[in-house]
């Protein structure tokens, strides 16, 4: 069973195959917050260089699997997932937003802004289609739109805080407040009517809170570019900042309850599966937004927080990094087992029945014939 070549395997790239990215993106500037700079460089080389091989996976399939591609946004369980793909850039523009790699930084953002409308104008469609058969499987992969939208406006900010800018970045943060506020609504009304199993409780639902984190450190970062927003209208965004940030923090107690729940009452391996990178990229943002906030609202009691809290972060980081290495290297040992497998009972097949013909030929007395000419050559006169 040989390796596929590599421009076979880009078709099996999953949709939400962007998630590490933004995980270890968020990662990195938590630990920047706790001020631990030299390992958030290091992760945050280690995202851009990922981003960028998976960039190029990303455009193989779409020029080489086409159909693939459009089938995956046309159905709501998995378009929401290619999201991640905007969220990814969005993290990577906003740190490289105030640096010297600032072209870089506005092309990831030009590409963040063209794929959440081309994947919105999908999942749309998409939903329109069949709402009544899909509202039933929302789930937390529902609110990375609001992580994608959140993440434009974060790197526009960064990138270029001038009024116009920023004003455009108000728009974007509160209308991802409301997209945040209406899939909530979808959500809770699936826990409600089509409440889902162990098996389905995925680590997906972290990102209810990770949405609502970026929403928080999106607004943060607003509200301090006072001279280009009107007074009133800053006060808005502080308050609504200081309300995100508390609900965020109520998600969190319910969220570990839920893990426990699964993996500890019904006993559900979680086997390295993707979907636990929905667990980093929430605690990375919600560190960051935390000692973005404590910054701007002088809150030393958050202050001291963000140093363990990006340390967890991290730790969390490095056990699913190991777990995914791990799944990874045993589905390619199954896999190179497999092919040994196969020729060695394709092998054992050939030998049993050279075995039953040298048996059949020893039972007639001549072994070196097989039993059907022996018969025949005893009956014949």
């Amino acid at each position: 069973m040989p390796r596929l070549p590599p421009a076979e395997r880009c078709r099996d790239l999953p949709p939400a195959c962007f998630a590490p990215v933004m995980a270890t993106g968020i990662v990195a500037r938590a630990l920047n917050e706790a001020h631990a700079v030299t390992v958030g460089k290091a992760l945050f080389v280690a995202a851009a260089l990922l981003h960028t091989a998976l960039l190029a996976g990303l455009a193989v399939k779409a020029v080489r699997h086409t159909d693939r591609l459009l089938a995956e946004l046309r159905d709501p369980a998995r378009a929401f997932g290619h999201f991640t793909l905007v969220a990814a850039c969005g993290v990577l523009a906003a740190r490289l937003g105030a640096g010297q790699l600032r072209a870089v930084a506005y092309g990831l953002l030009v590409l963040a802004a063209a794929a959440w409308a081309v994947i919105a104008a999908h999942v749309v469609a998409g939903l329109r289609r069949a709402l009544r058969s899909a509202l039933p499987r929302a789930d937390g992969t529902w609110f990375l739109a609001v992580v994608g939208l959140q993440s434009i406006g974060l790197a526009f900010v960064a990138v270029d805080p001038r009024p116009l800018p920023v004003a455009v970045s108000l728009v974007l943060w509160a209308g991802g407040v409301l997209l945040y506020v209406t899939v909530l609504a979808a959500v809770a009304w699936r826990l409600g009517c089509h409440p889902p199993g162990p098996q389905l409780l995925t680590p997906a639902y972290w990102v209810t809170m990770g949405a609502v984190a970026i929403s928080t450190l999106c607004g943060t970062q607003l509200a301090v570019h006072t001279e280009a927003l009107p007074g009133p209208v800053t006060g808005l965004v502080t308050a609504a900042v200081t309300v995100l940030w508390g609900w965020a923090t109520l998600l969190v107690p319910p969220l570990i309850a839920a893990g426990a729940w699964r993996h500890l009452r019904h006993r559900v391996r979680s086997g390295g599966e993707p979907a636990l990178w929905c667990i980093v990229f929430p605690l990375g943002m919600y560190t960051t937004a935390t000692a973005r906030l404590a910054a701007a609202r002088g809150y030393a009691f958050l202050s001291d927080a963000v140093q363990p809290m990006a340390w967890t972060a991290l730790a969390a980081w490095l056990v699913i990094t190991a777990s995914r290495l791990r799944a990874r290297w045993s589905a390619d040992r199954t896999r190179r087992r497999g092919g040994r497998s196969v020729r060695t009972a394709s092998h054992q097949l050939r030998t049993s029945a050279r075995s039953r013909a040298v048996a059949s030929g020893a039972s007639t007395g001549k072994w070196w014939l097989p039993r059907s000419t022996s018969t025949m050559s005893k009956r014949s006169p």
